[in-house]
């Protein structure tokens, strides 16, 4: 798909200009979710259960020093294992979804303060790292979420 001009690369401030992904997937003619519904809905976790495992012995729940407090997502910490070893010794991958970063947060807590961006719409969530940004979506209103990350161990999820 080629990129028109109405899409905009989003690098400045106010962060408004944020919500212009949002208006540019509304304005473009091509629906979020062309079959109507989330295929992945009701599914349950899509993460194998060995990974699952791993995520949960390896990460930690937390909603400490975030611009965030209301959300609590899994990431690592300083009292994690992994966050003290080599990275050649990670059995995955950069766990970039591991760390709320300052971007995510920062979108994060602008969906939270203006919710009427989002409620009763579509969000497409490109790059979801931690899945944050999608988290704060679904808890303004938004109807449909898909959170796509292109990290192979960490599948989309849609709610």
């Amino acid at each position: 798909m080629a990129l028109s001009p109405g899409w905009r690369v989003f690098a400045s401030f106010p962060m408004n200009r944020y919500v212009v992904l949002w208006k540019a997937v509304r304005s473009s003619g091509f629906p979020l979710f062309p079959w109507g519904h989330c295929p992945w809905r009701g599914t349950g976790s899509l993460l194998d259960p060995k990974m699952k495992a791993f995520l949960e012995e390896n990460t930690e729940v937390t909603s400490n020093g975030s611009l965030t407090p209301e959300i609590r997502l899994r990431l690592l910490t300083p009292r994690c294992k992994f966050w003290w070893e080599r990275a050649d010794l990670w059995p995955l991958r950069d766990p970039y979804w591991a760390i709320y970063w300052p971007g995510g947060q920062a979108l994060s807590r602008y969906l939270l303060d203006n919710p009427d961006l989002v409620r009763g719409k579509s969000v497409l969530d490109i790059g979801s790292g931690c899945g944050a940004t999608a988290i704060a979506a679904k808890m303004s209103g938004a109807l449909r979420i898909l959170a796509n990350d292109i990290d192979p161990n960490i599948k989309s999820e849609c709610f």
